[in-house]
């Protein structure tokens, strides 16, 4: 399919039309909290467990919803055994993620807010973690989530956070001075985790270091990609192996084992119908070898125009969710923009872009 696929996550339902999953390893850990451990109930872990998903959910919807309201849209909310990511389709103004990033720490301090009345608090001199009551650790939990969303780190909350007030204060690549001030946090954090002998804190501090990579990355990637169009970054037709819509699944695995080729156009004449992907030969080759290649086809491909700037089919791709687009000139196919090709594309331009710096550099410098 032309889809990506969050891999081993599953619907389980839709909020506002937002398609709602969870991580098959979200599963995993329920069990293992629920069982794992001896002297504790299965069944009030469970409903604990279950809370704090809950409150994790509805603290991504919050992010979700805001969103809608500056329309920018949510592909879909996935629940993991760390927390839950809402994916946004598209970068919003800095005004609008001030608020979208806002959102969801706001949803856990009102919860917390509402559980407040009836929670005990324990003895921190003297805590009996026993005697604590299902409430009153709820009440925790969201105080606890709240705060660690808004540390300023990327690609935390506190982190998005801190990247609109600096776009807001017009300082030039807001991106990379938020993921610059995010890494120093993570490094001093993993030397606090070393010197507490807290593990746990290091992890999270491994985990949010190369999530402020990646959010510059991207960013970076956004800028190379404005100085060139479709065309610069498509595979042309006539250097793609076609599959006429006869071909039957047998014969196109055939071709899809003895090729480089991840995908393959299908046609019918010089009209391009969709594409088939190795994994969907693979897939049906053992039940449906006769049957013929068109019918596991993806015929939903974005169309775009060669001289589309790449910036633009870059968003088109994310708006869609799509692995392909079909590249038309004129109102004919002459090619396929690969979003797995065009990330290469534009981190070997974004390489050449560092080097040529570095020249530039070298030869300006006093003798």
């Amino acid at each position: 399919m032309n889809q990506r696929r969050t891999a081993w996550a599953f619907q389980i339902g839709s909020v506002a039309h937002i398609p709602i999953k969870v991580h098959i390893t979200f599963l995993i850990l329920f069990i293992w909290l629920v069982f794992g451990f001896e002297g504790i109930s299965p069944s009030l872990e469970g409903a604990y467990v279950l809370s704090i998903f809950a409150c994790v959910l509805l603290h991504e919807l919050g992010h979700a919803l805001i969103a809608q309201r500056f329309g920018v849209q949510t592909r879909d909310i996935t629940l993991y055994p760390f927390g839950g990511v809402a994916s946004i389709l598209t970068q919003p103004s800095a005004k609008a993620e001030l608020a979208i990033a806002l959102a969801g720490p706001l949803v856990n301090i009102l919860i917390a807010l509402a559980l407040y009345p009836f929670a005990t608090i324990p003895d921190l001199q003297h805590p009996d973690p026993s005697k604590v009551s299902f409430i009153t650790r709820l009440f925790f939990t969201n105080v606890a989530l709240a705060f660690f969303n808004l540390l300023p780190a990327l690609p935390m909350d506190g982190g998005r956070v801190l990247r609109a007030i600096l776009a807001l204060c017009r300082l030039r690549k807001p991106t990379k001075v938020a993921a610059r001030i995010s890494q120093g946090l993570c490094v001093l954090l993993g030397i606090a985790a070393v010197y507490t002998s807290q593990p746990m804190l290091f992890v999270i501090a491994f985990i949010v270091f190369f999530g402020a990579m990646q959010e510059h990355v991207r960013a970076e990637t956004k800028i190379v990609a404005g100085a060139f169009t479709v065309a610069d970054a498509m595979i042309p037709r006539e250097r793609l192996e076609t599959l006429p819509h006869s071909t039957t699944i047998a014969q196109a695995l055939h071709s899809a084992l003895t090729s480089l080729q991840p995908l393959f156009p299908i046609v019918n004449g010089e009209h391009l119908l969709g594409v088939v992907f190795r994994e969907d030969l693979l897939e049906h080759a053992a039940t449906h070898s006769d049957d013929y290649v068109g019918e596991i086809i993806t015929r939903t491909l974005p169309a775009l125009e060669s001289s589309t700037p790449l910036s633009e089919a870059l968003n088109v791709l994310e708006r869609s969710n799509a692995l392909v687009a079909s590249v038309q000139r004129e109102g004919a196919y002459v090619g396929l923009l690969v979003y797995d090709r065009l990330s290469d594309f534009l981190l070997m331009h974004e390489i050449r872009r560092a080097i040529s710096k570095d020249d530039e550099a070298e030869w300006s410098m006093p003798w």
